[in-house]
């Protein structure tokens, strides 16, 4: 394995919208650049650092995570299913109102159609927002991040058990979860290991601590 192709999947494992990532992956590339300087060859840096995942999630261990408030969460929401959905009540208003002598008929009617491609749309939306951004426009906007408990970027299956409660029609009962749990999550984002924090606060925290990391190896690094 090269050094790039390391520090690429130890960047991959994290959020790409994560304030430290940047700065998680220049310091092990400063780490590692160090040690082979003083001769070691890169295998053997590597295979000491250990697997890249398990390394930022030692990284991101560190890293105090602030759940995101209930209200801020919804905001974020309601920003994100505006537009779609305004777009899917038309359209299904315009289908309700198109007279269907048959399944087929009302199939090939542009409205259902088009229905049919904003829902796919937003679940897709959705689906790649959090699991390769960790953020969807509302949650930008809110600076809120979706992560594994760990800090961790989710993948793809955990964002899919994310939103099956709007899948199963008890998304209230999943909502209800995130008020009285003491991460703010709701039910499905415990059943997928994952939650919503905050960024800013974590930052501004995580910057004042300046954590300490120890490496594969017994090495131990503070971040710069």
């Amino acid at each position: 394995m090269t050094i790039q192709s390391y520090l690429a999947q130890l960047a991959d494992a994290m959020p790409r919208m994560m304030p430290e990532r940047e700065q998680i992956v220049a310091d092990v590339r400063a780490h590692i650049e160090e040690d082979m300087q003083r001769g070691e060859a890169v295998d053997a840096v590597l295979t000491r650092f250990g697997d890249p995942a398990n390394l930022a999630a030692s990284y991101l261990s560190e890293i105090p995570l602030v759940s995101a408030s209930f209200w801020r969460r919804a905001v974020a929401m309601a920003i994100d299913i505006a537009i779609p959905g305004v777009i899917a009540v038309t359209l299904a208003m315009l289908a309700a109102t198109s007279g269907h002598a048959s399944l087929d008929t009302m199939l090939r009617d542009p409205a259902i159609i088009g229905l049919f491609a904003v829902t796919a749309g937003f679940v897709a939306y959705i689906v790649v927002g959090d699991s390769r951004f960790g953020q969807t426009l509302g949650k930008h906007w809110l600076k809120l991040l979706v992560v594994r408990e760990s800090g961790a970027r989710i993948s793809v299956c955990q964002a899919i058990v994310r939103l099956l409660p709007c899948v199963l029609h008890i998304w209230w009962i999943d909502v209800i979860f995130a008020l009285f749990t003491e991460r703010r999550q709701r039910a499905f984002e415990l059943l997928s290991k994952t939650r919503v924090v905050t960024i800013d606060p974590a930052h501004r925290s995580y910057l004042e601590h300046r954590p300490s990391v120890s490496l594969a190896g017994g090495q131990t690094t503070q971040m710069q």
